[in-house]
């Protein structure tokens, strides 16, 4: 019986120290997993806004040559509007 209290007191700090350190490992392992999906999310997120901008700014700039062309063709200036030329 000795024996046997002694190997389970020998035993129990052994199994101790390797629960934590497996919970450790698994705590770290989360934590590099959140920190990847979180970086994947943002740079998502950024290219989501790149592309919005960029389509604004083609939207934009077609919004604006229609207006120039327009006003162009109310007050009058010769060939607003019209298409360039074919070669």
């Amino acid at each position: 019986m000795r024996h046997a209290t002694r190997l389970m007191a020998g035993l129990l700090p052994a199994l101790l120290a390797s629960a934590v350190g497996a919970t450790v490992t698994e705590v770290a392992q989360k934590a590099a997993s959140g920190v990847a999906s979180v970086a994947t999310k943002v740079e998502g997120a950024v290219k989501k806004g790149v592309n919005a901008g960029i389509a604004g700014v083609e939207k934009g700039a077609k919004a604006t040559g229609h207006a120039v062309a327009a006003g162009a063709q109310k007050i009058g200036i010769p060939g607003a509007g019209a298409s360039a030329p074919r070669p």
